[in-house]
């Protein structure tokens, strides 16, 4: 009697041990049929997040700047900003063109303006959406809130004012329906190149997580300029999908692409959205 109460409850301690097995394995089945489909995969490009510069752009602070906005930045107080001219190419070994840029602060707005240099301006007519400014002639901005760019915001102007703005997480996990609240732009041409002249509200710097813009506040900050040029070769050219056209297509052959800033970010290839291109913005009374 007693032996064949023991074989019974082995058999009845077997089965439960299956009966459990069993349970664990069906959980993991529906635990992993569950799982995300469209996690992200690795971007191949990225690489660990070099170090910014510590190469620092002044912003010379105003109570009231009294900038008019049309393209034109030459109102007196444009004089007393710092002017930024050290634009270099970082990949080609060649003198880079003249390159100006100026901010100013007052308690309302930061102001911007570029005057560039340009002999062969590429610059399409019309835009079937802003996104096509990456085949144009074009100066950029870089505001990032860290230093590994983890939440970064971009404005890129062309000569006619037109701007393409959108926001970034490294590695180029790029958002191209954010728009910079507030932005104004104007763009001018002129017979050796143009001018753009903006301004941003300082309550949007607030809203994207930045410190006010006030005297000893500095942020993480880049310039960029695209200088590009025609292609008069006359020879068939084959449009490429890449980084810097968004698979984008035009009429005729794209343009000619060369790349400056103001640092050397030090990639193998042409590239701002990585750390290493970006310096301060410091606010200075």
């Amino acid at each position: 009697m007693t032996i064949q109460r023991t074989n019974q409850q082995c058999i009845h301690r077997r089965k439960a041990w299956i009966t459990r097995a069993a349970i664990q394995i069906a959980i993991l089945v529906l635990v992993s049929g569950c799982a995300p489909l469209h996690t992200q995969a690795p971007e191949d490009n990225a690489s660990p997040p070099s170090r910014p510069s510590q190469r620092t752009y002044t912003v010379q602070y105003l109570p009231q700047a009294e900038i008019k906005l049309d393209g034109h930045p030459d109102e007196p107080q444009w004089s007393l900003a710092t002017i930024e001219s050290d634009f270099i190419f970082p990949w080609q070994e060649r003198t880079a063109p003249d390159t100006d840029f100026r901010a100013l602060c007052d308690d309302d707005y930061f102001y911007f303006a570029f005057r560039v240099m340009d002999e062969d301006l590429f610059v399409l007519d019309d835009l079937p959406d802003e996104g096509y400014a990456v085949f144009e002639d074009r100066v950029e901005m870089y505001f990032a809130r860290d230093d590994r760019m983890q939440s970064y915001y971009c404005i890129e102007t062309d000569p006619h004012g037109r701007s393409m703005d959108y926001s970034g997480a490294y590695y180029r996990q790029l958002d191209l329906n954010w728009h910079c609240p507030g932005l104004e732009t104007q763009g001018v041409l002129s017979g050796q190149g143009y001018t753009v002249e903006g301004r941003i509200p300082l309550t949007t710097f607030i809203d994207l997580g930045f410190p006010a813009l006030r005297p000893g506040v500095k942020i993480r900050f880049g310039l960029f300029r695209a200088e590009f040029s025609h292609d008069r070769s006359g020879k068939p050219v084959e449009q490429k999908d890449s980084i810097h056209n968004l698979g984008r297509r035009i009429d005729g052959p794209p343009p000619i692409e060369a790349w400056m800033s103001w640092i050397n970010p030090n990639v193998p290839s042409p590239d701002f959205h990585v750390p290493s291109a970006l310096g301060w913005l410091q606010i200075s009374e």
